[in-house]
């Protein structure tokens, strides 16, 4: 099922970030064979025609294949689905994790069927990372947002239906809702 371009969640944004409408962005497309070519040389054709930013050009390829119906707003380029929440948070990325790390108890783990999570780290990122019993993973990505204040963003990959990336997405709400409240509590 095709959206129409101007209705896209998302046409606002690539037009302001890149300069041109959504809906021209699908007639270039069109006119460059776009129907006939994957995610990948769509994606790669943009920038070497130096229309726009490799990061822009990702995006505006999402949207055109949601446009053309090759697949839905959530779904990926190899069929599956995603569901992701974020919010800003007071505290360093470190403090973050760790107080996320805290609320996400064993048992509220057992709840949501979350594996042992591992914890990684760069320069920039902190990671909280568990399998889900359903064969999917989630993603809890933390950085810097500017002095004090933390992006903590929930990242679910390798849902099978859209039906479920909304369940998740719901169920990831709640938790960010959750957490915010033992937060407050226990900052």
């Amino acid at each position: 099922m095709s959206i129409p371009s101007q209705e896209h969640p998302h046409a606002d944004r690539i037009e302001a970030g890149t300069g041109v409408p959504l809906d021209e962005w699908t007639r270039r497309l069109d006119e460059a064979g776009g129907r006939e070519l994957d995610h990948a040389a769509i994606a790669r054709m943009l920038p070497q025609r130096g229309e726009i930013s490799e990061w822009w050009a990702q995006g505006v390829t999402v949207a055109y294949e949601q446009i053309i119906g090759r697949r839905v707003v959530g779904q990926s380029c190899e069929g599956d689905f995603a569901a992701s929440a974020s919010r800003t948070v007071p505290g360093d990325p470190d403090s973050v994790r760790d107080r996320w790390d805290a609320f996400m108890t064993p048992q509220r783990r057992e709840e949501l069927g979350l594996a042992e999570p591992s914890l990684t780290d760069t320069a920039t990122w902190r990671y909280w990372r568990a399998a889900v019993d359903d064969g999917t993973r989630l993603s809890v990505n933390i950085t810097a947002k500017d002095e004090g204040r933390c992006t903590l963003g929930l990242e679910h990959k390798g849902i099978e239906t859209v039906e479920g990336r909304e369940v998740w997405k719901t169920a990831w709400k709640r938790t960010l809702t959750d957490f915010t409240a033992f937060d407050q509590e226990n900052r």
